[in-house]
């Protein structure tokens, strides 16, 4: 079975570390991995996550909800930043139902909801478990 994931690059791995990038693809290549790249992505919502919390998850979820949209469950992250940010926001949209209102209704300006039930894993994470 191959596995299928959303790469996600956020704003730094493109910028910063363009090797990280083509050395994990051809790890995943040649171990099967398929991954789909979604131009749609954007940053993460890190950089300003200490400035502004609100807007950082809702750039994230907007990640997440271009995930669904293109008919993939999983994104894979080479970023820990990206990573950690990813997963915050999916699990604060899974506990507090007020802060997914709120995230969806500013997302329906876009044209996008709030999606639940992506997961987010890190090349690390599915090296050693997958």
């Amino acid at each position: 079975m191959i596995m299928r994931y959303a790469l996600f690059l956020g704003c730094t791995i493109p910028a910063r570390s363009r090797q990280y990038e083509m050395s994990s693809r051809a790890v995943l290549e040649r171990l099967g991995v398929e991954v789909v790249d979604l131009s749609e992505f954007s940053c993460c919502g890190y950089p300003i996550k200490t400035s502004d919390h609100y807007k950082a998850l809702l750039i994230s979820a907007r990640n997440l909800s271009i995930c669904k949209t293109k008919g993939l469950s999983t994104i894979l992250t080479l970023c820990s930043s990206c990573n950690s940010m990813l997963r915050e926001c999916a699990y604060l949209i899974s506990k507090d139902s007020e802060l997914k209102e709120r995230i969806d209704k500013d997302l329906k300006k876009v044209g996008l909801n709030v999606e639940d039930g992506i997961e987010i894993k890190h090349i690390a994470k599915l090296l050693y478990e997958d």
